[in-house]
Formats: C-alpha cells, sequence, structure tokens
C-alpha cells in the first residue's frame, strides 16, 4: 500500500497545480481569447514545454532513479550526484543555447504551416525568449528525482503550481498593459519560482559540481539516451498534432491546447504519480506483480470515470472554465469536441505510463521507446486520415492522439501481462466500469437541470457509493490512505 500512499501524495500536490494551471488557462484564455497571439504564444511555448516533459516526467527520471537508488543504499551518492549534476547542468544550457540561437528554424520544423501565416514572426520572438525557462525547469527536474528517490512525491509535484501562481500573477497584473508581453515575463518568472521552491528541501542531500566524469554516471548516459529517445518519441504526439494544426485554419492551434490542458488535469494527477510511485518501488526491489496489479486497478478505478465525465460534461466544463471575456461560444462548443476526442484515450494513456515504468526499473528502456515509436506512427496515419481526409479538423487531430494510445498499451501490455494478477484485475475492472456507466448515465440525467459544481460532486459520490455496494476491495484501502492523509495534514 506504500505504492498508493506515494501515488496519492504526488496526485494531490498534481491536482493543485493542475487547478491552478487552469487559473493561469482561464487567465489567458479571458485576455487573448482564441487569436494570433494564442497561437503563436503556444507554438513557442511547446518548445520548452516539451523538453520539460522530457527531462522532468519522463527520459531523465526513468534512468536516473534507478542509479541514484543503488547509491544511496551503498551511501556512496555525494561522487555521483556532483558528477551528475555538472554534466547535466552542461547539457542544459547547452540546449537552452541552441533552442535560442535557432528558434525560427525550430518553429519551422515544428509548425510549417505558420511560415504562411502573419504571426510567424511573433512566434519566433517568442520562441527566442520563452525557452531560457528551460534552465530553470531543468533543474527543477534533476531535484526532482533526488526527492523522489528519496520518496518526497509532494513537494516536487508541487513545485509546478508554483510555477502557475507566478504566471498567473503576472497574467492578472500586467496583460492588460503589456500585451502578450506578459505571456513572456509570466512564464519566466513562473520558472524562476519553480526552481527556487525546491532549494529549502534539498538540505541533507550532498550536492557538488564536478564534470569529472563518475562511472555511474556513464552509466546513467548509456540509459539516459535510449530512454530520452522513448520519451522523446512520446512527446512527438505534440509535435504531430502542432504540425498539422498549422496547416489548419486559425484557432486550431489554440483549441487543441485549451482541450489538452483540461485532458491533463485526470491524466497529470493519476497517471503520472502512480507510475513515478510504481518506478521507485520497483527500483527498490518491492514486489513486482503485486505493485504491477494494484497500480493497474488503482489506475483503471481513477481513469475510467474520467473518461465518462468528460463525456457527459466535456461542453459545460469548457465553458464554465474558459467561457468569458474573448472566448466565444463557439470557441466553447469547438475545444469541447477535441476534449471528448482526447478523453477516448484516458485510460489507455494512464496504464500505459504504469507499464513504462515497469521496464524502466530494470534498466530496459528500449522497449517503451518502441511502444512509444508505434503509438507516433499510428497517430500520423490516422491523425492525418481523420483530420484531412474525413475533414474532422481539429477534432481529428485529437482523435488520432488517442488511437495511438491503443497501440502503444498494447505493445506493452504484451510484454507485462504474464505479471499481472489477471482475475483480481479483471473483478476489479468490470466493478469499476459498471459503476462507472450508471454514473455517467446519472451525470446525462442531471446535466441540464442543476449547476455543473453540484452535479460533478454528485456523480462521484454516486460512483464510490456504488463502488462500495459491489465491494470494490481497493476502494477500502484507498478511502483508508486517504483519511490518514488528512490527518497528516491537519496535525503535521
Amino acid at each position: 500500500m506504500k505504492l498508493i500512499k506515494h501515488s496519492l501524495s504526488f496526485s494531490f500536490a498534481t491536482l493543485l497545480s493542475r487547478i491552478l494551471g487552469y487559473i493561469r488557462d482561464a487567465l489567458i484564455a479571458y485576455h487573448f481569447g482564441v487569436s494570433q497571439i494564442t497561437d503563436a504564444f503556444f507554438v513557442a511555448f511547446r518548445l520548452p514545454n516539451t523538453f520539460r516533459r522530457l527531462f522532468g516526467e519522463g527520459g531523465f527520471n526513468a534512468a536516473f532513479v534507478p542509479i541514484y537508488a543503488k547509491q544511496v543504499k551503498e551511501g556512496k551518492e555525494k561522487e555521483f550526484l556532483s558528477s551528475a549534476l555538472g554534466y547535466y547542468l552542461l547539457i542544459n544550457l547547452s540546449v537552452v543555447l541552441l533552442g535560442v540561437l535557432f528558434a525560427e528554424y525550430l518553429i519551422s520544423i515544428i509548425a510549417p504551416g505558420l511560415r504562411a501565416k502573419p504571426y510567424f514572426d511573433l512566434a519566433v520572438f517568442m520562441g527566442r525568449w520563452v525557452f531560457t525557462y528551460l534552465l530553470f525547469v531543468g533543474l527543477s527536474a534533476f531535484f526532482m528525482a533526488l526527492l523522489n528517490t528519496r520518496g518526497v512525491f509532494f513537494v516536487p509535484a508541487f513545485a509546478q503550481a508554483v510555477f502557475n501562481i507566478g504566471f498567473s500573477l503576472v497574467i492578472a497584473l500586467f496583460a492588460q498593459n503589456f500585451g502578450y508581453y506578459a505571456l513572456i515575463g509570466g512564464v519566466l518568472v513562473g520558472g524562476f519560482l519553480q526552481f527556487a521552491f525546491h532549494l529549502p528541501f534539498l538540505r541533507g542531500i550532498p550536492l557538488g559540481f564536478s564534470l569529472r566524469l563518475h562511472p555511474d554516471v556513464k552509466l546513467l548516459f548509456k540509459r539516459l539516451i535510449p530512454a530520452l529517445m522513448g520519451f522523446g518519441v512520446a512527446q512527438l504526439s505534440f509535435f504531430i498534432d502542432t504540425f498539422l494544426a498549422s496547416f489548419l485554419a486559425l484557432g486550431a492551434i489554440s483549441y487543441l491546447y485549451y482541450a489538452n490542458r483540461i485532458f491533463q488535469l485526470p491524466l497529470g494527477a493519476i497517471s503520472v504519480g502512480v507510475a513515478n510511485s510504481l518506478l521507485s518501488a520497483l527500483s527498490l526491489g518491492d514486489d513486482r506483480s503485486k505493485n504491477i496489479t494494484l497500480a493497474m486497478r488503482f489506475l483503471f478505478l481513477l481513469s475510467f470515470p474520467a473518461v465518462v465525465g468528460l463525456l457527459v460534461f466535456s461542453e459545460p466544463i469548457v465553458r464554465l472554465l474558459y467561457g468569458r471575456g474573448n472566448f466565444s461560444e463557439a470557441d466553447v462548443l469547438m475545444v469541447s469536441y477535441v476534449l471528448k476526442a482526447y478523453s477516448l484515450g484516458l485510460v489507455f494513456f494512464s496504464l500505459q505510463k504504469a507499464l513504462s515504468s515497469v521496464f524502466f526499473a530494470k534498466g530496459d528502456t528500449f522497449t517503451p521507446m518502441k511502444a512509444s515509436l508505434l503509438a507516433i506512427l499510428s497517430e500520423g496515419t490516422s491523425a492525418i486520415i481523420y483530420a484531412f481526409v474525413l475533414k474532422l479538423g481539429a477534432v481529428g487531430l485529437a482523435l488520432g492522439t488517442a488511437t495511438s494510445s491503443i497501440f502503444s498499451f498494447g505493445y506493452l501490455l504484451r510484454k507485462t501481462y504474464q505479471l499481472v494478477d489477471w482475475k483480481t484485475l479483471v473483478e476489479s475492472s468490470v466493478k469499476v466500469a459498471l459503476a462507472s456507466l450508471l454514473m455517467g448515465l446519472f451525470g446525462l440525467f442531471l446535466k441540464d437541470k442543476i449547476h455543473l459544481l453540484l452535479a460533478i460532486p454528485m456523480c462521484i459520490i454516486l460512483y464510490f457509493s456504488l463502488l462500495v455496494l459491489f465491494r470494490e476491495e481497493l476502494l477500502v484501502a484507498f478511502l483508508s490512505l486517504g483519511k490518514g492523509f488528512v490527518k497528516k495534514l491537519l496535525n503535521p
């Protein structure tokens, strides 16, 4: 149950971060709506944000944690950490410099359709500035890996919330008078605050700086390259959407961004926490079969009702979150359609992240890379068919993303099915699916009768009540851990 406890801690902090991220996006939507400025900014911000995912939630953590866990066990982490930090900083600074110098070419590669549009120069200008954010978020990712290995999950997850707070304050205070310059300032101020937030919690960790190549840093690089390739291939999903959306009408890039941000709320809060906790548990030698089955049950218990909820309430959710200021009713409808399409892949994306941790924990970074590559090939093909052949536009791109999740999950499951307690998983999944579908019918009944902020809690209460009625054992453990977590917050 330690896995669920760590997952809850990480997920709670991530949920807070996503909520604050919504406030940030709502402020952007209010001041800039769906416009040339938002399309340009979302393309520019895609560059450092992808590297953030690569170094933070992705490849670096997967390669670093198993090696560092071994060093901590043996009490030899000081020299390793100094060497790892030295080379990490050197690479990070090099990437930032290259990103600033070649921003025009990078944006031309990821969004070639923008070259023929009047806001291409604005996207390049923004790209040069916001790419420096990677320096701050790169160090935050390094600190996150350190703290996760030592069982600290809340602090690094909440650091992203600090970024959102800083960004939101800059937008709220300066957007009216400084326009898109406030977007650039928000990224840089938020990034610095995110980095600084970690510092007080690093006491006792023997950090240093050295360019002496430690033997285990060589091993880190050996594992890091395929890990980064695997997660880099996974991040190509975002580039495919941006690449293809740049050829669609004005607003397609913004529709995808706003919908994806809502979609990332359940995905980030649920799957990233479980995946990181599972990686740490397996790296420390805990029971593989038990933890994998537990993680999959836990993910399905939370992600499947989230899919049903997004399908039922997508339009009122988008209207509540963004429907004000310069964000029109037509924008609300388009974003809600895109959100429904994204939501179809939520369960598979969540399970895929957990199964990837199984391979990362034993140093296998190639298998997740192959799964990601398969996903990209399927996404590119299906997105083109949906968006351009069937003329579904931005909705088709989101459907392509959802389709790709099935292929990558299926590939990883084929490699790990023997580790899963299928009897327990199937029994649990049937109960969860039935409870979710009944909750969805209840949601459809409530949808036009009461306010969304009342309808969603009522659906959640019904869902968990049905699981209690169906005697879902995992829910008992989930509730007991949640109760203990609340007590700890109230009585630290």
